[in-house]
């Protein structure tokens, strides 16, 4: 199992939610933590309390969406402390329109933070953990990666990017020569953290507690785990669509998947 302790952690959108909830656990493993956020304010706030609770940590404000930005950031990273342990990529955002009615400046936002700000900051580090052959890629995804949701469209399609892109890469990773670096993929039903307010889960998939996920988060790191698939109900979606896709939709509605958005009234901030 791996070691945690004084390794350097880099966790984007890791002021509030479950980016903060990770931070937290990850100060328990004695982990060097460095939190990327858009919100200087809250990000200032949850360095202030791991601090206070004994652990090492900085903040670096950075808008994932911003590849300048994202890349400015990195380097001050890599001159400040030569290179990084582990990288999670959890930033993201939700809209939670129907496809009909989603702007254009909304779909890329989306893709944006999702989507390419998991890719090029994943980019920004990649490199320097291949040359030392040791590293650690956790992209947060969503079981909304694995199996699509109605007026959730949007989001599906950056996650079910994320969990190709997280494929690909432990691929690419074996193909190089590579073993040292690990990709872990993410993938939660609904999190409890207010970006989802109104949603009503599917049968069977109970609101997930931050704390909890975190906790499985860093124990999937610790045991370099490929995939992350919570609650249970998670792992069988790959056995689900085996099925026709008419009797998927079906089994959908039968879970109350198809009316899980009908009352959102969640918030589109990174998290």
């Amino acid at each position: 199992m791996k070691a945690l302790n004084g390794k350097i952690v880099v966790i984007t959108g890791g002021a509030a939610g479950i980016g903060r909830e990770m931070a937290l656990a990850f100060a328990r493993e004695k982990a060097h933590l460095l939190l990327l956020d858009i919100d200087p304010d809250q990000l200032e706030a949850t360095v202030a309390e791991l601090t206070r609770h004994k652990a090492v940590a900085s903040g670096y404000r950075c808008d994932v969406s911003d590849p300048e930005e994202v890349a400015r950031v990195a380097a001050r990273i890599l001159e400040d402390f030569d290179h990084v342990d582990v990288l999670v990529n959890n930033a993201g955002i939700v809209i939670g329109k129907p496809a009909a009615e989603v702007s254009y400046e909304e779909l890329r936002r989306i893709v944006d933070i999702n989507m390419l700000g998991v890719m090029w900051m994943t980019r920004q580090f990649l490199g320097e953990m291949m040359t030392r052959n040791s590293g650690h890629i956790v992209n947060i995804a969503s079981a909304g990666g694995l199996l699509a949701v109605p007026v959730l469209a949007d989001y599906s399609a950056t996650k079910f990017a994320v969990v190709g892109y997280s494929d690909a890469l432990r691929m690419e990773m074996k193909k190089f020569g590579c073993r040292g670096v690990k990709i872990s993929c993410i993938c939660p039903s609904v999190i409890d953290t207010g970006m989802f307010e109104g949603f009503t889960p599917p049968l069977l998939n109970p609101w997930l507690r931050p704390d909890d996920v975190a906790r499985k988060v860093v124990r999937t790191v610790k045991r370099e785990k490929d995939y992350l698939k919570i609650p249970f109900m998670v792992k069988m979606i790959p056995l689900f669509k085996v099925l026709p896709a008419s009797w998927m939709d079906r089994l959908a509605a039968l879970t109350g998947t198809h009316r899980g958005m009908d009352h959102f009234t969640g918030r589109m901030t990174e998290d």
